[in-house]
């Protein structure tokens, strides 16, 4: 450090300065190493910040280049604990999110078996409203034998859910990973490796079983295990032999591979913590003599209600304007927030005064894929089409039309 400073001392003058000098030369290459880690770094951040989806930073995590090589990975980082932490803190660096599915993204886009297996995962509000309804208080809580179990567990998005809501439902000093204890089951090969990390890498104690939950017939089952019991720590991975006393306890009909040996737990550490915080979720009872009735809603077609037009080459659309994909079409529907050209590959639809916007907006996407699916003709719409979407108005919305009616004829 004291060497720095001289360094920089000696570069008061300019005429001084002489560019073959050692300690110029490190000046530089530490000012551009300064720079460079910089720029990486705030880009880095931008693109956690728009919470973008990457492929290359788990495939950066893992040191490899194509998806085939990050499966194959993740299948041989199971079971080698030093390669596995290491992985996990690549992975932290640029997805510190441990409240959602880490590999949800990823394994949807380039991994998921949607026709043999059905693979389509539960979004992560639904699996985040499942955790809050399923909460316990801490005596139902101690009575049950899992904190969470999922049968048909996925990468884990709805175990990480319950996971996530119930470390939020204590206090650092009253959170311990002993005292909660999951389970997931999978039938499919592809997803294990995903699973067991998605566990491990939150340090949660679990049960993973890799077979069939409904006939019994397992491959191997696995123990995750915290066993420092740091909510800061990584799990470790064990394989449970194929004993009698695990074939009883969960119940497997049939082995189907050979027993893999295969212990990382040694000592097990409990950490003192204080009691449960935990609450179960109270239901408000409800006077259902205090219920409004609600409102009707009229069906009518967007052509009552607004104004639809091919899009024009170098015409600006206002805000506000819908637009509606009619060319190799999946439905897709957007609403302009601000003023601007459209593809021709939509129709824009104006609504008149007589409808909100935004209101017509979400109507039509509520609607549009039911009646594209009836009228499309491969994979285009034809443009009327786009009139006729049904949508729903509140029964209100006649009265409201007929007073902004007048109103506007008394400007007259």
């Amino acid at each position: 450090m004291l060497q720095n400073i001289e360094a920089v001392r000696s570069l008061d003058k300019p005429s001084e300065i002489d560019a073959n000098d050692p300690r110029v030369i490190r000046l530089r290459q530490r000012a551009k190493k300064v720079r460079h880690d910089s720029i990486k770094s705030s880009v880095k951040q931008q693109k956690h910040k728009d919470n973008q989806f990457n492929y290359e930073d788990y495939y950066s995590a893992a040191n490899v280049t194509q998806h085939s090589e990050f499966e194959q990975y993740l299948k041989d980082t199971i079971l080698n604990p030093k390669e596995r932490e290491t992985f996990y803190k690549r992975l932290l660096e640029f997805n510190h999110h441990l409240e959602i599915d880490t590999f949800k993204p990823y394994f949807e886009l380039y991994a998921a078996e949607r026709k043999s297996f059905q693979q389509d995962y539960t979004p992560d509000p639904v699996a985040k409203l499942l955790a809050t309804l399923t909460r316990s208080s801490p005596k139902n809580h101690e009575d049950s034998r899992y904190a969470g179990y999922d049968m048909t567990a996925g990468t884990g998005s709805l175990l990480i859910q319950k996971w996530n809501d119930d470390r939020m439902q204590e206090s650092p000093w009253s959170y311990a990973p002993h005292r909660y204890f999951y389970r997931a089951d999978e039938i499919a090969d592809n997803v294990i490796p995903y699973l067991i990390h998605n566990l491990a890498l939150r340090g949660m104690n679990a049960i993973v079983v890799h077979g069939n939950a409904l006939t019994g017939e397992t491959k191997q089952i696995y123990f995750i295990q915290n066993s420092n019991d740091d909510y800061l720590a990584f799990s470790d991975v064990n394989v449970l032999p194929h004993t009698v006393d695990t074939t009883k306890y969960f119940g497997v009909t049939k082995w189907l591979q050979e027993e893999i040996k295969h212990i990382e737990s040694q000592e097990v550490i409990w950490q003192f913590s204080l009691p449960m915080k935990r609450m179960a979720l109270k239901i408000k009872d409800i006077d259902p003599s205090t219920l409004k009735r609600p409102a009707r809603l009229k069906t009518t077609k967007v052509k009552d209600v607004a104004l639809t037009e091919r899009a024009k080459k170098g015409r600006i659309y206002a805000r506000g304007s819908i637009i509606v994909q009619i060319s190799a079409t999946k439905g897709q529907v957007g609403l302009l927030k601000s003023s601007g050209e459209v593809g021709s590959q939509y129709v824009v639809i104006r609504p008149t005064w007589l409808v909100d916007s935004s209101y017509l907006f979400y109507s039509i996407q509520h609607s549009i894929k039911k009646h594209f699916h009836r009228v499309q003709e491969g994979l285009n719409v034809p443009f009327e089409e786009v009139g006729n979407i049904p949508i729903s108005l509140p029964d209100e919305w006649e009265k409201q039309a007929t007073v902004r009616i007048f109103e506007q004829l008394t400007l007259f």
